[in-house]
This record gives structure tokens, sequence and C-alpha cells, in this order.
């Protein structure tokens, strides 16, 4: 996997939409999470954090351990328009995000996104690039 997954990694920088890495279980879950870190991908903990990284370079990497929030959708729809909007404490902000040498990358098991496609969201239709073992 390690090889497949690296040879991924080289075309996720400078992308104008978010990447999507897709694990089947929980062991193949970590094992990203391993890679990306070893390749050196920040994690981030939330969206809040996310918008810090996307205004200057970097290569973050994003968990949904459970459901796909709206809040996460929509970064998903707003990210390629060069303008995202959140509402931080009930006002609204717009973050500008840079693609010269940023790489956003969600990573989410198989079951997730399954559920989130199955409740109408179209994230697979919205998102850049996608690997899956």
């Amino acid at each position: 996997m390690q090889n497949s997954i690296n040879d991924f990694l080289k075309y996720t920088e400078s992308q104008k939409e978010a990447s999507l890495i897709i694990a089947k279980d929980n062991e193949d879950f970590l094992d990203i999470i391993n890679v990306l870190k070893n390749n050196n991908y920040q994690q981030v903990n939330d969206l809040l954090d996310l918008f810090d990284y996307i205004t200057k370079p970097s290569k973050v990497f994003l968990t949904i351990e459970e459901d796909f929030s709206k809040e996460l959708y929509d970064f998903i729809i707003q990210y390629p328009t060069g303008q995202i909007q959140i509402y931080n404490n009930l006002r609204s902000q717009i973050i500008t995000p840079i693609y010269n040498q940023v790489a956003v990358i969600l990573v989410v098991k198989k079951e997730i996104l399954q559920k989130a496609q199955a409740s109408g969201l179209k994230i697979l239709e919205n998102i850049g690039l996608s690997y899956q073992n």
C-alpha cells in the first residue's frame, strides 16, 4: 500500500479541490494516518484548524471518524471557488485559500462515506483526487 499511496500523494499538492483517501477498515485507517504523517502531512483536528493552514503553504489532513458534517460538506463545495464562508461565533468570516504549495486531504472510512452518499451528499462528485486500496 505504501508505494501506491506515496504515488497518490505526489499529485495532491496545489490542487484546487480537496483530495480524499478512503480506508476500507480501522486498520487501513490507522495505516493511512501513519503514511501521511511519515510524508510530513500535519493532522488537523477540525475545520477551524484546517482554515489556519489553507492560507499558507502546508500539507494537512483531516480524519472523518463519524459522520460528514454539513460544515465539512460546505467546505468541500466551497474550497474550489477561491472563497470559503464560515460562521465562527455567529459571525460570518471569509477565508481565501491559496492553492500553490497547499495539499488538503480528507481521510474517511468507506462505511462513513457510503452513509453520507446515501443521505444525498454528493461528496465524490465534488472532491478532487481520491484514493482507495
